[in-house]
């Protein structure tokens, strides 16, 4: 059968089996296992089997259940609080104020773990009431702790980047750097957002009272809640820029680094330990699922000529640079709306990592570009994770249908983001062509 059949076959079931609820472990690995087995016979399977192998004997990926095991135990060990309460003293009396101290907060906490949930839990259960309690505006509030904590998977230590790098062969310290640079960005657009909105909306997010306010002395003091979390930041990405240490080796620091923080914040026990090597497992276990699933499927996809036929059909049609690039934007954003990154990632690469060479793309830059676009995904309709994770630790008041209005203009504000990274692609580049020549 023409491989151009087999695709619309492939993808049209992918997509039926998805929108019918059934898991993207299960839709990807059966498919892919019947259709080697109608194509090239029962014989062939050992392909699948191969192919799960050589991805589980890929030691890059060691980092990510570390990463995990690292996001789990902070968002147990009180270095949250204290990091909110300084900036709750320090960006209080601003207009905006809290929200802005939250995407602060959420930046710091994407330094630490790398998730996109550690983030959205911790200033969801407690920036989100303190701004409500203080007359913000509901949809800002919630809006503003969901475009935050999303930057998890993006700036580093990020799992999103460690699978690209691993797929692409690309250095994943240097787009560790290349995620850093963009997320800061995303970071900033979201607080300018958010200061012009209350600067011409006051009443959406007022300053705190003027007898609520710290005192200088207060605010000094509350600085202390910023160093152990810098500190952690430090010893996993300053190991990996300096060269110190392998990302995989910086996971187990910053694994150790989060115990340590636990102890000294007096939350560590055994119960904590089982808990959060529970979560760990339990999330790890989902995304080896889907990695093994998903490769399998490239490979049948692969070894029936979907490569020829994407170059044939690029040189047939003469598609232009710009046009490939933003079509490639396109399918990351649209496929953002029914799954998740780690799977869009896999899907797609046997398509688009053979474009890279015709194309001219940078393997980081592009790999940047996606961690960029597909994080938008955590917060869009109809299967946006965060948001459904967002109504479960909301107060009452708040519907569902305020959630998914609260995140337009932020999921605007993230695809500002990858506007500019894409038409100034040094906005990326620049810090790792330092860090890593």
């Amino acid at each position: 059968m023409d491989i151009g059949y087999i695709s619309v076959l492939l993808f049209g079931s992918m997509f039926l089996f998805l929108l019918l609820g059934l898991p993207v472990a299960f839709v990807l690995g059966g498919l892919a296992t019947v259709f080697t087995a109608i194509f090239w016979g029962p014989e062939s399977l050992f392909i699948i089997v191969a192919r799960t192998y050589s991805m589980m004997s890929t030691t890059t990926l060691v980092a990510c259940p570390l990463f995990v095991l690292m996001a789990t135990v902070l968002e147990r060990s009180g270095v949250s609080e204290d990091l909110y309460d300084m900036m709750y003293r320090w960006m209080g009396s601003l207009k905006g104020g809290l929200a802005i101290g939250t995407v602060i907060a959420c930046t710091l906490i994407a330094a630490m773990s790398g998730i996109a949930s550690t983030g959205v839990v911790m200033m969801g259960m407690m920036a989100l009431p303190a701004m409500l309690k203080r007359g913000y505006d509901k949809r800002l509030a919630t809006g503003c702790i969901l475009a935050g904590g999303v930057l998890g998977p993006l700036i580093p230590p990020s799992i999103a980047l460690v699978l690209y790098g691993t797929i692409a062969q690309v250095s994943i310290g240097a787009l560790f750097a290349g995620g850093m640079s963009a997320g800061l960005l995303c970071s900033v657009l979201i607080i300018g957002y958010i200061l012009i909105k209350c600067h011409l909306n006051p009443e959406m997010g007022p300053a705190i009272p003027e007898e609520e306010r710290a005192d200088w002395g207060a605010k000094m003091k509350s600085l202390k809640g910023i160093f152990l979390p810098m500190l952690l930041v430090f010893s996993v990405l300053g190991s990996i820029y300096s060269g110190i240490a392998t990302p995989t080796e910086a996971a187990a620091v910053g694994a150790l680094g989060a115990i340590v923080c636990s102890a000294l914040h007096g939350r560590l026990t055994w119960k904590l330990l089982r808990d959060a090597s529970y979560a760990t497992i339990k999330v790890q276990g989902f995304m080896m699922w889907i990695l093994f699933a998903a490769q399998a499927f490239a490979a049948v996809y692969m070894g029936m000529g979907a490569s020829r036929m994407v170059v044939g059909l690029v040189k047939e049609y003469q598609v232009g640079w710009w046009t490939m690039l933003i079509g490639i934007q396109v399918v990351w954003f649209l496929l953002g709306f029914v799954i998740d990154a780690w799977s869009i990632l896999m899907i797609t690469s046997p398509i688009i990592l053979p474009l890279l060479p015709i194309y001219g793309f940078n393997p980081l830059w592009l790999g940047v570009l996606y961690a960029v676009n597909t994080q938008t995904g955590y917060l869009t309709p109809p299967f946006g994770t965060m948001l459904f994770m967002m109504k479960g630790i909301a107060p009452k008041g708040i519907t569902m249908g305020d959630i998914y209005r609260s995140v337009i203009p932020f999921v605007i504000t993230q695809l500002v983001c990858l506007a500019l990274c894409i038409i100034f692609p040094p906005l990326i580049t620049w810090l790792p062509s330092i860090l890593f020549n």
